[in-house]
């Protein structure tokens, strides 16, 4: 009986002494990576071919690396692993949102929010020209990463809602060269654009304007020194060639507008909210438009584009234009001999009840005063701004 009870408790623990052998040294579960804290950078500190930095804790050196958008999953470099980062290389040719997703030891984790890729051309040593241009001017722009069919995009606010002019451009050894067309004035905003979706801003572009020009559905009659900035006529007047300026109402009906080169727009657009509030209370201007407001309801299409940002053009930028009525003329923009409303009330108390004209029917003689403006019907002519 001994011998039997010895042998078993030798086989006890034997058994016992396998399993602590097998609990000391069990075979390794892979599970999927564990990342913490886990941050995006912004969509611009994300460039196409650069590298990007997304933040976070648990990364290792051994990670593998996809991004994901609605075309499938692609693996992409992983150029480092600090203790609170890592940093991977973003194509070429991505752009858009993508989901990330670490592979470690055959296990996936999907982090937590996306890498935005603006769809922009990267480019390197970027020059832009520093002087002005006039329209066919050619135009270099220097700098690395252009490539074949890429096109140029000017745009501009004083340009119709919408337009946009494409230009295509030329490969040369420094970066690209492209004609400026006709239609182009101004200060412009310059975009390369690649394809349907990739663009990037390269800075601004000034093309000058001479006093005549027929450009932005009219005819310039002022410039500034650069001939960067200044005003474009509309080829008629505006109404009939007696108009009333306004209601002649109280001080208290004043828009509080200005005489000063600069300020037609802005008075125009006083001139034209006060109207709102002046008809609640007098219906006799119910079915009768101001001079203000038949500026700023003209539209005018030439070769396509609308142009409705028209006004009625303060003292002095009427001025202006009378001091080259003669140069309008030879330009299929004559003013009819009349005088002609400003949007400039008059000083003071006669505010409410007068505003500032200029006479067209002198030859050079600058003649200007206010006038009643329900009692006097004179002439309209609508100008823009550049």
């Amino acid at each position: 009986m001994k011998k039997i009870a010895i042998c078993l408790i030798g086989v006890l623990f034997a058994a016992m002494f396998s399993a602590c052998e097998k609990d000391d040294d069990p075979t390794p579960v892979p599970i999927a990576p564990i990342l913490k804290k886990v941050i995006f950078p912004g969509e611009n500190d994300v460039m196409p071919g650069r590298p990007a930095i997304i933040k976070g804790l648990g990364f290792d050196p051994s990670d593998k690396v996809f991004l994901e958008d609605d075309k499938g999953m692609s693996p992409v470099q992983l150029l480092g692993v600090t203790d609170e980062s890592m940093t991977i290389m973003v194509p070429a040719n991505a752009g858009g949102t993508y989901t990330v997703t670490i592979e470690r030891a055959g296990k996936q984790t999907t982090l937590d929010g996306e890498l935005k890729v603006p769809f922009v051309i990267v480019l390197d040593n970027l020059v832009m020209p520093s002087n002005n241009f006039t329209a066919g001017a050619t135009v270099n722009i220097g700098g690395k990463g252009f490539e074949a069919g890429d096109m140029i995009q000017l745009t501009a606010s004083f340009y119709p809602e919408g337009k946009v002019i494409a230009i295509p451009t030329t490969i040369t050894p420094e970066g690209i060269s492209f004609q400026l067309p006709a239609d182009a004035y101004g200060v412009n905003t310059v975009i390369a654009t690649r394809g349907t979706q990739r663009k990037t801003i390269l800075g601004t572009l000034g093309i000058q304007v001479s006093v005549g020009d027929e450009v932005g559905g009219g005819v310039v009659y002022y410039t500034d020194n650069n001939k960067l900035h200044g005003y474009i006529v509309n080829k008629t007047n505006t109404g009939t060639p007696t108009q009333q300026f306004g209601p002649s109402a109280a001080i208290s009906y004043a828009a509080g507008t200005s005489k000063d080169l600069g300020s037609g727009k802005t008075n125009t657009n006083k001139l034209v909210a006060k109207m709102i509030s002046f008809r609640q209370n007098f219906s006799n201007w119910n079915s009768k438009k101001t001079a203000a407001e038949l500026c700023d309801e003209l539209s005018v299409t030439v070769n396509g584009d609308t142009y409705n940002d028209w006004f009625l053009p303060s003292q002095q930028e009427l001025i202006e234009l009378f001091k080259v009525k003669s140069t309008m003329a030879a330009h299929n923009a004559s003013v009819p001999a009349n005088n002609y409303w400003s949007s400039s009330e008059g000083d003071g108390d006669a505010a409410g009840w007068s505003a500032f004209y200029v006479n067209f029917y002198e030859t050079t003689n600058i003649v200007s005063g206010n006038s009643d403006k329900e009692g006097w019907q004179i002439g309209v002519r609508a100008i823009r701004s550049f």
